[in-house]
């Protein structure tokens, strides 16, 4: 019964993952812009933040059972840039809600530089989490033999999207997913219980 919750606790947790995706989001070409639509998703920023920071709890959880589960180097690379990911991830996320908290709650009248600031920041955990992102796919691919084919298979698809710029991004919006169900696949099969052999 303990494996099953498990393992479904870790599928939902993949799926909350990509919860905030669909949550987070503000555009504008300048600015003033930028931080206008802060103001206006404020809560929609902030309730995505919350959800990431929790996600990003159970990632690091997922990443420390992964990396414990695969042979060698493979596994300890699997452990650190796993949770490294789960970090980035859940700064990503919380660099939009910080930026809607201060334009809605700190200032009383937030110009342009709090947009333009914010696309900085989020730019620059966006860049940064691209090289745990690699490693950890990479290191899965080294492991395969621990892992089952469709897990494997696709992070050698994520690490094949992570090297090219144009879809670089996807990559890491959808390693951290990714993470969750490869834990999830090898807590099934570490949990499965051994065949008996009849003489």
């Amino acid at each position: 019964m303990n494996d099953i919750r498990i393992r479904a606790g870790l599928w939902l947790l993949a799926i909350g993952a990509l919860a905030p995706t669909a949550v987070v989001s503000f555009s504008g070409d300048t600015g003033a812009e930028v931080t206008s639509g802060l103001v206006d998703n404020a809560v929609r920023l902030q309730l995505g933040g919350i959800i990431a920071t929790f996600v990003a709890a159970g990632l690091i959880a997922a990443a420390v059972s992964l990396g414990r589960t695969l042979p060698g180097l493979s596994g300890a690379v699997v452990g650190v840039a796993g949770t490294a990911v789960a970090v980035f991830y859940g700064a990503y996320y919380a660099t939009f809600a910080a930026a809607a908290v201060v334009g809605n709650q700190m200032l009383e009248d937030p110009g342009a530089g709090l947009g333009e600031s914010s696309l900085l920041a989020l730019n620059l955990v966006e860049i940064a989490r691209y090289a745990p992102t690699l490693a950890l796919v990479v290191a899965a691919v080294v492991a395969r033999k621990s892992l089952s084919k469709p897990v494997w298979a696709f992070a050698a698809i994520l690490a094949v999207a992570t090297v090219f710029p144009m879809t670089t991004w996807a990559a890491a919006l959808v390693a951290p997913a990714w993470l969750a169900v490869a834990a999830a696949g090898t807590t099934a099969r570490t949990l499965a219980p051994e065949p008996v052999l009849t003489h």
